[in-house]
């Protein structure tokens, strides 16, 4: 008898020991985030029956450094199987139908050169053609509406005199001045003739053509600076052959996303209500002919993303809260209805000249996919399956929360749940501060190297992500609330939603940490520091360390200013190094974790040098990992599989204790 109890116990021991490892196996990891293929670009051939999208492949672990490899696939509507549409060891990219669905032009760096080109190929196959013979690199294209001409992007490119001059060691650089533009340029397609369509000096970064194939309209700036692109760029008219662009409208702050109407009488854009306007999240629209132009969003309670015509109604991509919706404006009513509020986080859409829709949406479950409909029906449905390995994971419970800010303000967010949640239960705590701050948290996929959410939450860690009064999809008014009062109440959203959590019975109060990346990695500086003794470890990815010396070597100098402050640093030392976290230093005992791109330009590695020192100065343990090549952001394999381990350690280390 005792023999046979000691063999069911040896049993037992071995089923659980088995089940556990194979438990264990379903948790989402690091090398199975690294692995994820994520679907970008839709766009859906003019009739409707075919889906062109990307798929950007991992590099294998043997590759050399770089990016994910951009693919082309098609697919029919009515099937589950997509395949590769194009074939090659570089990157194909940007793949669009021409206008009567028979051929497929795309950018490549496929030839010998580097230099990015148009390519063109047959719809159904076969060898793909270069088109252009650009001197730099093509940067983005489109097909005029008659199929007979694409207008495309390219920086100017160096003389031959400046290159000589690299040769000879001469190759010093003036700020401000000889700068490369941004030139619109067309190319007839039978004849392979190309010419300049923006003479000016100024720097194109959207356009659109005029449903008769003869003007386009521009979005463009008067540098290539990305400052200038952000709050300086404004809508011109241009001639095709070329002209000189002709102001459409007054406008004012940040605009994107240009689109003709398809009667050629109504242009219409995403842009800033205000000079300070933290976002292009409202719709606006002006007569061809200019005028004043109207906003159709003005009491709008969300964010709008992307628009494009359908008819005479405009349809439009928006952040509402923690969700993304499809809606359409009627033009002659000004109303404006829903289209699509389905559980699903889309990105880009793209709809066929017959009302059909095909979009890239994400879920709690899965990562991007492909997903299709019919555009008035109000539901689409996933096509693709582009990751396998994830099938079956188990996967922590996501929702959204809601909690009432230290002055009442209403403030949510989302909430990811530790793996096999207890209730009653408390467990640690990452609160992940988005970037931005013009930016929202939606209730989407988080299994990315950037988004820690379910990685954590496998790791037995609760995930914080809060849409604190300052960020998009709530309307102009909330994504203003934190103008120039940057980390004050907008900082104290994010308290009160861990103080909520901890009332819940959810959250351990003493194992509290804070990391983010741009804008939140100074909240983690933040944290480290001014607030240092509500949590226990931050980790401050990309993030600004001293607000005065990070406004003036960053990029964005005019949006940091006039958006984010709606002040001028120079004038107002006082504030902008009050809001800095080396100023807290004295505070500060949280061990900070600092990650950085050594060639970062929005959030230069000084920054992060910079709370080093401090951190080292006043004893607390710190450790500063710097990446080469990369800038704001990690794309290399290699440094996102260490990145990625280095938060799981430091969480380990200084959280979970």
């Amino acid at each position: 008898m005792n023999r046979n109890r000691k063999i069911s116990a040896i049993i037992l021991a071995l089923f659980l020991a088995v089940f556990s490892v194979s438990a264990q196996e379903k948790l989402i990891t690091p090398d199975l985030i690294l692995g994820i293929k994520t679907v970008t670009d839709v766009q859906i051939s003019p009739d409707g029956k075919k889906i062109l999208f990307h798929s950007n492949r991992p590099r294998s672990s043997s590759d050399k450094p770089g990016s994910d490899y951009t693919e082309v696939w098609m697919m029919a509507v009515d099937s589950s199987t997509p395949s590769r549409f194009t074939y090659s060891e570089k990157t194909d990219r940007s793949a669009r139908w021409s206008p009567d669905g028979k051929t497929i032009a795309f950018i490549s760096t496929r030839d010998s050169s580097e230099k990015a080109q148009v390519y063109l190929i047959n719809a159904d196959g076969g060898e793909a053609q270069c088109l252009t013979s650009a001197e730099s690199f093509v940067e983005s294209f489109s097909w005029s509406p008659d199929g007979k001409t694409i207008a495309f992007i390219m920086t100017d490119p160096r003389s031959k005199e400046q290159e000589q001059q690299e040769k000879e060691g001469r190759d010093w650089k003036v700020f401000d001045s000889e700068y490369k533009q941004k030139r619109l340029y067309a190319i007839d397609i039978a004849s392979r003739k190309s010419w300049v369509v923006t003479k000016a000096d100024m720097s194109v970064w959207e356009y659109d053509w005029s449903p008769d194939s003869k003007q386009l309209v521009i979005a463009a700036s008067r540098t290539p600076k990305i400052d200038d692109q952000y709050m300086q760029s404004r809508l011109y008219l241009v001639d095709q052959q070329g002209s000189e662009p002709k102001l459409l409208t007054e406008t004012e702050g940040k605009l994107e996303s240009p689109r003709w109407s398809p009667d050629a009488k109504v242009i219409a854009w995403l842009g800033a209500t205000k000079l300070s306007d933290p976002q292009a999240g409202s719709i606006f629209v002006v007569s061809t002919n200019g005028g004043r132009p109207e906003n159709l969003t003005p009491n709008y309670e969300g964010t709008a993303t992307a628009i494009e015509w359908k008819d005479k109604k405009i349809i439009f991509g928006a952040i509402e809260r923690q969700a993304t919706v499809l809606r359409k404006i009627d033009l002659a009513t000004k109303k404006i209805d829903p289209l699509l509020t389905q559980p699903i986080i889309h990105s880009s859409f793209s709809i066929s000249s017959n009302g059909k829709i095909a979009l890239v949406a994400n879920t709690t479950q899965h990562p991007n996919e492909v997903w299709f409909g019919e555009l008035e029906a109000g539901k689409v449905a996933r096509l693709t399956r582009f990751n396998p390995q994830l099938e079956g994971l188990k996967l922590a419970e996501q929702e959204v929360v809601k909690w009432k800010a230290y002055d009442g303000l209403d403030i949510e967010g989302v909430l990811i749940k530790p793996v096999g949640y207890e209730k009653g239960k408390r467990y640690p705590l990452l609160l992940q501060y988005h970037g931005g701050p013009e930016a929202a948290d939606t209730n989407g996929w988080y299994g990315s190297y950037s988004r820690w959410g379910q990685m954590l939450a496998a790791r037995g860690i609760a995930v914080l992500l809060p849409n604190y009064r300052g960020s998009t999809g709530r309307g102009v008014a909330f994504a203003e609330a934190d103008q120039g009062d940057m980390m004050g109440k907008e900082f104290d959203d994010a308290l009160a939603g861990i103080d909520h959590l901890v009332k819940e019975g959810i959250v351990d109060a003493e194992r509290v940490g804070l990391g983010g990346g741009s804008y939140g990695g100074y909240a983690a500086g933040w944290a480290a520091t001014k607030h240092s003794q509500r949590f226990k470890l931050a980790i401050a990815w990309m993030g600004g360390a001293n607000r005065v010396s990070k406004v003036g070597t960053a990029d964005n100098y005019k949006e940091e200013s006039l958006v984010h402050w709606t002040c001028d640093p120079y004038d107002n030392f006082d504030l902008y190094w009050d809001r800095s976290p080396i100023k807290h230093i004295k505070n500060a005992q949280t061990p900070t974790l600092i990650l950085h791109g050594e060639r970062d330009p929005r959030v230069p590695v000084s920054q992060g040098q910079e709370l080093y020192t401090a951190l080292k100065w006043k004893g607390v343990p710190v450790e500063f990992v710097v990446y080469p090549r990369e800038g704001h952001g990690v794309t290399e394999r290699a440094h996102q599989a260490d990145f990625m381990k280095r938060i799981i350690d430091w969480c380990e280390r200084y959280l979970k204790k």
